[in-house]
């Protein structure tokens, strides 16, 4: 995906190039003195051409913007079987998926054969600040989701669960966390979920879906009335004798 950022990188410069060129050829039309009749000619070829320029210049975006979206489809689609855990202990020379088995058997209760493992492996650069996430790949996506579901018994450890999102994606998850909260934003099947202030809940993939949608509800009204919410229904939580 990062080639298409480049490209849009790109087309943005050219735009911005052509805009500039385009204003200061108009300005010297403008302040022609003789031959009034010839600059008006000018002049309205110089504006269709503009327009041309403009027209193809948005077809590109459009385009670039549905290919882009295609191919972060069938990525996340590459994706589907495989989930990443983090907070796993990591040690030198480890059995990294007898390590992943034994938190699917002993954290989630699943049994989970070894055979149902397609691939398995850390990702990302050593540190000794903090132990690398493992990516899981699984055979089927019926094991898949069987271990998605139990992730909520990971609850009060030190390891956690999530998908194996695209770079899009993910950075596009991240934009509605901020916005709306943690709590109202979740992923499934490789979609983003929200829960927005009204109840309603919402699918989004892009940034321009997400875009609706924080235009809709500014934050304002969005993380602090859902959250204020989440806080008042626990202070009418009855304490436990």
């Amino acid at each position: 995906m990062a080639e298409f950022g480049e490209v849009l990188s790109v087309l943005n410069t050219v735009q911005d190039s052509v805009t500039k060129k385009m204003a200061a050829v108009e300005a010297q039309i403008q302040n022609a003195g003789p031959c009034k009749d010839t600059v008006a000619k000018v002049a309205e070829e110089f504006r269709t051409f503009r327009e041309l320029i403009f027209s193809i210049l948005r077809l590109l975006r459009v385009q670039m913007s549905e290919s882009a979206k295609q191919i972060d489809h069938l990525e996340m689609r590459h994706r589907r079987k495989a989930l990443v855990f983090q907070g796993v202990p990591e040690a030198d020379k480890e059995d990294t998926a007898g390590v992943v088995l034994d938190v699917l058997h002993n954290k989630l209760a699943l049994k989970v054969e070894p055979g149902s493992i397609a691939t398995c492996h850390r990702i990302g650069a050593m540190s000794k600040d903090h132990h690398r996430p493992i990516l899981i790949k699984f055979m089927t996506i019926e094991t898949k989701a069987t271990v998605w579901r139990a992730k909520t018994r990971l609850r009060g450890t030190s390891i956690s669960a999530k998908e194996f999102l695209t770079r899009t994606r993910q950075a596009v998850f991240a934009r509605a966390r901020q916005h709306f909260g943690m709590r109202i934003c979740w992923t499934q099947d490789g979609v983003i979920h929200v829960k927005v202030p009204d109840g309603t809940r919402h699918k989004v993939t892009t940034d321009a879906e997400l875009d609706v949608l924080l235009k809709k509800y500014p934050k304002s009204s969005g993380v602090s009335s859902m959250e204020s919410d989440v806080g008042a229904a626990r202070q009418l939580k009855p304490a436990k004798k």
